[in-house]
């Protein structure tokens, strides 16, 4: 109070902390008046803008922290920032013609085959980057940090939306209705809840550090939009099993020429062995075949592991960006649901982590059964980047 009895000053508080976002939003408005129309800069501008440089910041950092975690460092370099531009698609088309001080550059092998379209984003300088990197010196205000950055993340991307939406094109169109690539921030929702590959419901979902990304659905298979299905069989391709027999339903008699073309080609795989033919009546436009080990068979683990690396290399082969893959050799094979989920998951997570090109970027689990879909969901939220 004042000496003479007036009332009490009340604390400023800034712009920032009224919006909730870090970066000064008074200084943004003062350089948006400088720079720009300033009668046409409404008052929530300098906000969203804020709010969108942010979650920017954010997400640099974290992919940053990633490769710094995995060289083994305790702070982010410079390097480590270009690494994270550079293998992020959206990250690297925003960030084009940007030099980043003693960053240093990819390796001639890397820019040579994402030229000529060999890799969607990152080879081999950025295998070795895998996840998160969080120091031990976030103290007392970590857990306010991270709601502030989840709020602006959200914030940010109901922006985006907005903006996408206020502009629809026919290309966006398309995608929208045939999306078998979904991207974070396209203007499309993502994560828990959204609904992606032919309106099924995302139930869960994890982003690999090279961008590949891990979804769990729960219908039918054959109804997913994706570039090809994996169907678990034995050696002479019988297609008996509930996805063989959601196949075959959905496929007719053209698709059981396409088998029987196969088999006159390559009439038996051996165990963990993968073949294709082509889709016949529905989205997908093949089909990989994997002779699903058993439970009680030898080396039975080993052999689940080979067989998810045969699908995947055999997806890579024909260039394919998206699969849809069930529950392999859990069912008649009699794998336990959760083993076969560990091997599954922590498989296709050491396959992209050791690889130095891919063109796959997404993966469906797609599963029938909620008790599946539970241990699926758990066993992804546990898998690390």
């Amino acid at each position: 109070m004042s000496g003479r009895g007036g009332k009490k000053k009340s604390k400023q508080v800034s712009r920032s902390n009224r919006a909730g976002v870090l970066f000064p939003v008074a200084r943004m408005l003062r350089y948006l008046k400088r720079d720009t129309h300033h009668l046409r800069i409404g008052s929530g501008t300098p906000v969203y803008m804020a709010a969108v440089i942010e979650y920017l910041t954010a997400e640099i950092l974290e992919l940053a922290g990633n490769a710094a975690r995995d060289f083994k460092r305790g702070r982010i370099t410079p390097r480590h920032i270009l690494l994270a531009v550079r293998n992020d698609e959206e990250l690297d088309v925003l960030f084009k013609k940007v030099t980043i001080p003693q960053g240093g550059v990819l390796p001639r092998l890397v820019l040579a085959m994402k030229k000529s379209n060999m890799i969607p984003m990152a080879g081999t300088a950025a295998a070795a980057s895998a996840a998160g990197a969080s120091t031990s010196k976030a103290g007392a205000g970590k857990g306010a940090a991270r709601s502030r950055k989840k709020s602006t993340k959200v914030a940010a991307k109901m922006i985006k939306a907005a903006l996408d939406a206020a502009k629809p094109t026919p290309a966006k169109r398309a995608r929208g209705k045939s999306a078998s690539v979904p991207d974070d921030d396209d203007g499309k929702p993502s994560g828990k809840g959204a609904v992606a590959a032919g309106g099924f419901t995302i139930l869960s979902e994890k982003k690999l550090f090279l961008g590949q990304k891990l979804t769990v659905l729960q219908g039918d298979i054959v109804k997913v939009t994706a570039d090809a299905i994996v169907h678990p069989t034995n050696s002479t391709y019988h297609m008996g099993g509930e996805v063989g027999q959601a196949i075959s339903r959905a496929g007719g008699r053209e698709f059981q020429k396409e088998i029987d073309n196969l088999k006159s080609s390559q009439p038996a795989i051996d165990t963990a062995e993968a073949a294709l033919c082509q889709g016949k009546k529905f989205p997908a436009k093949y089909v990989i075949h994997v002779n699903s080990p058993s439970w009680g068979d030898s080396n039975a683990q080993e052999q689940l592991k080979t067989a998810v690396d045969n699908v995947l290399k055999l997806a890579e082969e024909k260039h394919l960006k998206t699969i849809a893959i069930p529950s392999i050799s859990s069912g008649n094979a009699g794998f336990p649901k959760q083993t076969a989920a560990q091997i599954i998951l922590q498989s296709i997570r050491n396959y992209f982590n050791t690889t130095a090109s891919s063109t796959l970027k997404q993966i469906y689990f797609v599963l029938f059964d909620t008790e599946s879909v539970n241990i699926y969901t758990s066993e992804l939220g546990r898998l690390d980047s």
